[in-house]
């Protein structure tokens, strides 16, 4: 690189780091991390034992958390690994932009990814979301270097990335190999020596994973948790938006989305001729066909956008190389600039709500009603959801002697006041309407706090809190 490259590339990385380091520690944990740390936080048999039963996900990143919590870190330091496995990612997309298209693309590629707001997202997560997208990158870039240098290091470090990816996160796993056929298939000389050990190389993989194959096995053999979603423009919109400029709450697509996929379109275009680029346009159109298929088949609240984390992690890549492509046509250079700042702008809006107030905090919820409640009154509990949530930060504020938290039971007794009732991701039911409601929260999940007063009767033997 040129100095000018050089210091180009650091800007991007510290603004990649800025952005996922900023508040990292301040909002509290939301139900998928509060489910990954407490099944992480007992022995390490408890843990391998719920990750078994829940079948959602390979168990590395469920390590990693373990590791940390037998530490006796503090709560804020479990989000540090995904955000630092997030800003190692933006250079891996740089270096591969660079490598597959041109310098310009490579750095456009960090800037895209740098302030994407769902990468932002799930790098400030303890999820396994941005530790397998970093494996699923660095196992690229390692290719790349292989083609670059012949070295046998960056073949095993290849290899290995591939596996890590898949042990972290099954979608991850599936992308990778998926890139990485294509890379190879792309160089076929280059990458003779690695073609002719395929069988080999894929045979490791699959002992390396033996142990956790039963899992899948059975994973794919259970029902499915929900019905396969219909591919219409509503599900597209949703997708489109929140990997352009948007959030994983449905919305309409933004213009700096529709500037992105734009983007993203000219870089598809242009990867027809050039070689290397098609690597990141099979990423992308093979990995998210992938992904579509997997949850076709074996649907797991496929409403949830982030399953193609691992595929659409390429569009910065195509993006970068778009508006390089676009800029080189003279009518272009006044548009690129035009296009590049559009979904800055509106990836800059999203980015400074979802700071403001796009996380949900339970441990808000958990204090007010700690603080009001008194010796012989009852807090009942609606749902699974407000048990893990509120239960999981009520149990680390001090005792109150004489209170009771209970969970809702349809058809048991009814009780007479005082009775807080805790909600969330629900519909209050009818037998809430005639007690007061204390306060609401409305991010974190619609969580609504009611009070019923001493001497009022509440019936719940109806139900309380109908599911979303």
């Amino acid at each position: 690189m040129t100095r000018v490259h050089s210091s180009a590339f650091v800007a991007v990385l510290i603004a990649a780091a800025f952005l996922r380091l900023h508040n990292v520690g301040e909002p509290a944990l939301n139900n998928d991390e509060i489910a990954e740390v407490q099944w992480s936080s007992g022995s390490l048999p408890e843990m391998f034992e719920m990750l078994r039963h829940d079948k959602v996900h390979p168990p590395l990143d469920y390590l990693v958390q373990y590791v940390i919590g037998k530490a006796g870190a503090p709560e804020w330091v479990r989000r540090l690994p995904p955000a630092l496995f997030s800003i190692a990612t933006v250079g891996f997309l740089m270096l591969l932009g660079r490598w597959w298209h041109s310098p310009a693309a490579g750095l456009l590629a960090g800037i895209f990814l740098a302030v994407s707001p769902m990468h932002v997202r799930y790098s400030q997560e303890v999820r396994p979301y941005a530790m397998g997208v970093f494996f699923l990158a660095g196992s690229l870039a390692a290719l790349e270097l292989y083609a670059m240098t012949g070295r046998r290091r960056w073949a095993v470090t290849w290899s290995a990335s591939v596996f890590l990816a898949g042990a972290t996160l099954y979608m991850a796993g599936v992308v990778a190999v998926i890139a990485s056929a294509a890379r190879l298939l792309a160089s076929t000389d280059t990458f003779r020596p690695l073609l002719r050990r395929a069988p080999l190389i894929v045979l490791g993989w699959t002992i390396l994973y033996a142990p956790w194959l039963g899992v899948v096995i059975s994973a794919a053999r259970r029902p499915p948790p929900a019905a396969a979603e219909r591919l219409n423009w509503p599900w597209w919109q949703h997708r489109l938006q929140a990997f352009g400029t948007g959030t994983e709450f449905y919305e309409p697509i933004s213009i700096g989305s529709w500037a992105l996929w734009l983007s993203v379109l000219i870089g598809l275009l242009a990867a027809i001729r050039i070689r290397l680029l098609r690597t990141a346009a099979l990423w992308i159109l093979g990995g998210g066909a992938a992904t579509i298929i997997i949850l076709q088949l074996r649907p797991h609240y496929a409403f949830v956008p982030r399953y193609f984390l691992p595929a659409m992690t390429a569009a910065a890549i195509l993006a970068g190389a778009g508006l390089v492509t676009l800029a080189r046509w003279w009518p272009g250079r006044a548009a690129a600039p035009v296009v590049l700042a559009a979904y800055l702008l509106f990836a800059g809006i999203t980015l400074v709500w979802y700071y403001d107030h796009g996380r949900s905090d339970w441990r808000a919820v958990a204090r007010y009603v700690h603080e009001r409640v008194r010796p012989g009154e009852t807090v009942i509990l609606t749902n699974n959801w407000v048990i893990r949530n509120f239960g999981f930060y009520w149990l680390r504020l001090p005792e109150r002697d004489g209170v009771n938290v209970e969970r809702f039971v349809a058809g048991s007794r009814d009780v007479t006041g005082p009775v807080w009732v805790v909600t969330g991701h629900c519909r209050p039911g009818e037998s809430l309407e005639t007690a007061g409601m204390m306060w609401r929260h409305e991010p974190t999940e619609q969580a609504k706090v009611y009070y019923v007063r001493p001497g009022e009767d509440l019936p719940i033997s109806r139900e309380l809190c109908a599911e979303l």
